[in-house]
């Protein structure tokens, strides 16, 4: 091959060699879609997703308040300028319509009716309608109202044991509806979105919260004895506590962030008994617990600080005494370990006065037990 010709392959070879390296042009295509804005398509999912989650709410709200009621506590009082006292409204509440054994009732806290006179409630149609006070616990501020007259239209949420707690996460988001600082007079309840924020708390006092949901939404006074739903519209609560600001001259406590609401298995639990005929009792055992930790800081038992005069056991001579650890609770066959002082509270806030019960424990190195019958702590 003469130089000439070799030089003009190389030349040709280079060339080629080239043109496949350099990136080609597509052909313009008339239907083409224009390039994806990666940032505009994100914005607009999530816009949809939150659009979608508001529809939900507004859904959720327009079908729990139908259930909402607002609570006047009436007593007589003579305004100022008249001769004669009137019933009025010195205090108030909310509550919560249900259906139990076919008939409707409401549920609202002892501390909404207390002294109380006489008895209104604002339901969601605007309706003013007369309650009476059918039975309550007030060691666990649950009241059960009734209505003078059979009201018509009203349906009532059922209460299921199933929709407490035991169902719900940290995080779960729930919906308060209520008639804080009166705003829900009117009947229309105002609704507040939170979360659950803990479970299984302990709020002593003379009303005791036991295996309390903590959440956040906003309860302010107004709020006691209203509904806490989760996001079906299902009941899942009864508010009743909050943690508070100090009062300010003139003003109410309001929210901190920190509101307790009495689960609805607890509910249901003493709606059993105050549905009855006779008076409903909360069962009483009369013990200062603490929880007993093990060497390696892991709970282990409920151990008694103290057995009050009040005990049901307190005159028995095979009775608990301090430093005793309680691991069982036995009722009816059935038996709860217990692995702390909260764990007891709660089981026994589930039972009734005169219920026969077991307790298992250990006093030193001996594992013994105790039975009798729960007191009443009325008495």
């Amino acid at each position: 091959m003469t130089a000439p010709r070799r030089l003009r392959l190389l030349a040709l070879t280079g060339l080629v060699l080239a043109i496949a390296a350099t990136p080609m042009a597509t052909p313009a295509v008339a239907d083409e879609k224009p390039p994806v804005d990666a940032a505009a398509e994100a914005y607009a999912d999530a816009l949809k997703r939150a659009r979608s989650i508001e529809a939900s709410l507004v859904k959720a709200v327009a079908k729990v308040r139908m259930n909402s009621v607002a609570v006047r506590n009436l007593r007589e009082v003579k305004p100022p300028g008249e001769s004669e006292p009137r019933l009025m409204r010195v205090s108030g509440g909310s509550g919560v319509i249900i259906k139990y054994r076919g008939k409707i009732w409401m549920v609202t806290n002892v501390h909404v009716t207390a002294g109380h006179q006489a008895l209104e409630v604002v339901t969601h149609d605007g309706v003013t309608r007369e309650v009476e006070e059918h039975d309550t616990i007030p060691e666990y501020d649950i009241s059960l109202l009734k209505f003078t007259k059979k009201p018509r239209k009203l349906k009532g949420v059922v209460v299921k044991g199933d929709y407490s707690e035991r169902g719900l996460k940290e995080g779960t988001w729930i919906i308060a509806t209520g008639n804080p600082f009166f705003l829900g007079e009117d009947g229309a309840s105002v609704a507040s979105l939170g979360v659950i924020s803990g479970l299984d708390r302990y709020l002593g006092g003379r009303y005791q919260y036991v295996g309390a949901i903590q959440h956040d939404a906003k309860i302010n006074p107004g709020n006691s004895g209203g509904p806490l739903w989760n996001l079906k519209g299902q009941l899942v609560g009864i508010n009743g506590k909050m943690a508070s600001t100090p009062v300010a001259r003139g003003m109410g406590p309001t929210n901190t962030g920190a509101s307790f609401s009495l689960p609805v298995h607890q509910v249901e639990a003493y709606i059993r008994r105050l549905v009855g005929k006779t008076d409903a009792a909360a069962g009483y055992l009369g013990l200062n617990l603490e929880t007993a930790m093990d060497k390696k800081g892991k709970a282990m038992g409920a151990r008694v600080k103290q057995v009050g005069r009040r005990s049901p056991m307190f005159r028995d001579k095979k009775r608990l005494h301090k430093g005793d650890i309680i691991t069982s609770l036995s009722v009816k066959g059935r038996t709860t370990r217990i692995y702390t002082a909260d764990d007891l509270r709660e089981a026994i806030s589930l039972l009734e006065a005169g219920q026969e019960i077991s307790l298992k424990y250990k006093s030193g190195r001996k594992t013994k037990r105790w039975k009798g019958r729960l007191g009443d702590s009325g008495r």
